[in-house]
């Protein structure tokens, strides 16, 4: 059992297979990990919305050869866009995170006007923030070529106390 191929093969082809097999392993564990865990952090899935106040949008918008956007009221934006837009209002980089229902989206996305108090703000979408998507079994399948890789880089001392424990029973006999 102890010869030249067999000794090569334990004590540096086993360990070599296993690092790579740590090395996939890691590759697919971290980002299936992640994906797992995304949907419990506070902005995967709630878009950001950008507000620029009355001057701004006067400024960009003013007169009537500008592009027609979708004008929408206060009153008409869901709670959790009136509270996101009042929080952007006074923001001073005039960004927030809408954190519920959103059916504006897809005119936020293009970019609207919303009138409040009288007054005209420019409302667009400036990030998406989509959740993470990975395979469902990937994080499995990391762990498991973790594990295997553990077992290949321990191969080389567990395969010299089986050569030990053979000749001490080949000197026994």
């Amino acid at each position: 059992m102890s010869d030249g191929a067999d000794s090569f093969v334990f004590q540096y082809l086993a360990p070599f297979v296993g690092v790579l097999l740590i090395a996939v392993g890691i590759a697919g564990a971290v980002p299936g990990g992640y994906a797992i865990i995304e949907p419990e952090l506070e902005n995967c899935g709630n878009p950001t919305i950008g507000v620029e106040g009355p001057e701004e949008t006067a400024e960009r918008f003013g007169g009537d050869e500008g592009p027609r956007l979708p004008q929408v009221t206060f009153e008409d934006l869901s709670s959790a866009e009136q509270t996101a837009f009042l929080t952007a209002v006074d923001d001073p980089v005039g960004e927030e995170q809408v954190v519920g229902s959103v059916p504006n989206a897809d005119a936020f996305r293009r970019g609207s006007i919303v009138t409040y108090e009288g007054e005209r703000y420019y409302v667009t979408l400036v990030a998406e923030n989509t959740c993470f998507a990975a395979a469902p079994l990937q994080f499995p399948l990391g762990v498991f070529a973790i594990a295997l890789g553990f077992l290949g880089i321990l191969a080389p001392p567990l395969y010299r106390r089986l050569v030990r424990l053979e000749q001490r029973a080949g000197r026994s006999k």
